[in-house]
């Protein structure tokens, strides 16, 4: 035994100190020879994992989101990434990349078809305040320059027939001016032209046919279509939505199923030569343009927060 004990103590004196040291150290704790796994936290305020949840099932990552949480989950604490973990980063990323360009690419054919669209309102509108503008001089003319020449010959000292023939023309320049106002408040309207051959972003909206480049990739056209997160079902889908706020604001007409069907093929038309399209209907597509824009760009919000969710956050157990 005696001399077991002094081959351990020159051992133990051929180690390094460092070596000596953690051999102390872990015989004072000996909890720290375990392996310690840290507390998986998952990123952002809980009113935030609905809309992670939904956008992860449209996208179909919820079960590689799972198995990459339960690897994070159970790691050695501040241990480096292992090969599945780091494959399954990867194809998350991929993915979320993908559908943040689905969504990129859908706006940008809305922006097309609203510039377009604008190009055709400006000329419309010049076209018109022109026309309107004209009519307004002619019944300025018409009802006072004469009116004044009418005034001049009502003078006694002009004899009756005088007077006679600027009653005439009195009675004749205010019937025309007022017939020049009436014409100048029906052009307001302006006049109507064929859309020429542009995206129709709408049409798919309302089971139309669509043409040249309009498409909404499927992950986009399910995330219209889906509730979103924290609302009742019965206030129906984003697009549901969107269709109601449409028919409150006067751009649609649910109560007249002939005048909506008119109001939409003016709302999807492209290269329809004999569909003719006014300002006012330029103002209502515009709009819903950027109102389906604005609800398909709040994706890329859920995307950043899916992205965000699965950073591993390793918290540590204090000693």
């Amino acid at each position: 035994m005696y001399a077991f004990l002094k081959r351990f103590s020159v051992r133990l004196r051929r180690l390094p100190a460092a070596a000596l040291l953690a051999v102390w150290w872990l015989g004072a704790h000996p909890a720290a020879a375990q392996t310690q796994v840290p507390t998986y936290a998952l990123e952002g305020p809980e009113t935030q994992h609905s809309e992670i949840e939904q956008v992860a099932d449209i996208l179909g990552m919820t079960e590689r989101l799972r198995t990459l949480q339960d690897l994070q989950g159970h790691a050695a604490c501040n241990a480096a990434a292992t090969l599945p973990e780091l494959t399954l980063r990867q194809s998350l990323l991929e993915s979320i990349e993908g559908s943040e360009l689905d969504v990129e690419s859908a706006v940008a054919e809305i922006d097309n078809e609203r510039g377009e669209l604008g190009n055709l309102q400006t000329t419309l509108r010049s076209s018109r305040d022109k026309t309107v503008a004209k009519l307004n001089a002619a019944a300025l003319i018409t009802g006072s320059g004469i009116g004044a020449a009418v005034s001049v010959s009502q003078f006694t000292s002009l004899g009756n027939r005088t007077n006679n023939v600027g009653d005439g023309v009195g009675i004749g320049s205010g019937a025309t001016s007022t017939l020049l106002a009436y014409l100048a408040v029906r052009k307001a309207h302006g006049p109507e032209q064929s859309v020429a051959e542009v995206p129709n972003m709408l049409a798919p909206l309302f089971d139309r046919p669509a043409v040249l480049n309009t498409h909404y990739p499927a992950v986009v056209l399910e995330y219209l279509k889906s509730v979103p997160p924290g609302q009742a079902s019965r206030h129906g889908t984003r697009l549901e939505q969107l269709k109601e706020e449409w028919a409150a604001a006067g751009r649609l007409d649910s109560t007249d199923a002939a005048k909506e069907e008119k109001k939409i093929v003016v709302l999807t038309t492209s290269g329809e030569k004999d569909v003719k399209i006014s300002i006012g209907d330029l103002t209502d597509r515009i709009a819903m343009l950027g109102d389906v824009s604005g609800r398909i760009s709040l994706m890329k919000r859920d995307l950043a927060l899916l992205l965000r969710s699965y950073k591993r956050m390793d918290v540590c157990p204090a000693h």
